[in-house]
């Protein structure tokens, strides 16, 4: 993928944030720590942990809509990945369930043909649940994500997390 448009796509994305709408500015930033199954031939589950952060762009009524950006990083994959958020704040319990379609490039220490070193493009599917546990900080009590690595054959990458999230 061009370099060009991966550092173009942030710009691209907070583009199209509607000026009149009634934005929530609201950032927040995280650490998880967990598992991570390659996809790669004999390999099994290793530790990995992914930070990063997402900017609110809209709330409407329950459902915000963020641009999240995040970083994986395990001893088989490193992985940089950006795209839409969606999260839905459920009434009465400190519940946020979230989606997010997410993309970039993803680096494999040894691939399943053997090549080292190699990095390509990925996406992957992220589904979580936070829950408030103080004012600013809650508990990211799972991050499940589901993706395809083209830089390994199009292995099929699994995680699953948890940590902590400050909101600013």
């Amino acid at each position: 993928m061009n370099r060009r448009i991966l550092w173009g796509l942030p710009l691209l994305l907070f583009s199209l944030y509607p000026i009149n709408g009634h934005a929530q500015a609201k950032l927040a930033i995280y650490g998880t720590v967990g598992g991570e199954k390659s996809g790669l031939p004999n390999q099994d589950w290793t530790v990995a942990g992914t930070f990063g952060f997402y900017y609110g762009l809209l709330h409407v009524g329950p459902i915000d809509l963020s641009v999240d950006a995040r970083g994986d990083l395990s001893s088989n994959i490193n992985s940089g990945l950006i795209g839409p958020r969606a999260a839905v704040k459920l009434p009465i319990i400190p519940l946020k369930p979230y989606g997010e379609f997410i993309f970039g490039v993803s680096t494999y220490s040894r691939t399943a043909a053997g090549l080292k070193d190699s990095n390509d493009f990925a996406y992957r599917y992220v589904l979580g649940l936070d829950t408030t546990i103080l004012p600013h900080i809650d508990w990211r009590v799972a991050d499940f994500s589901y993706g395809i690595n083209n830089s390994a054959n199009g292995t099929h990458v699994k995680t699953l997390s948890s940590g902590l999230v400050l909101r600013f």
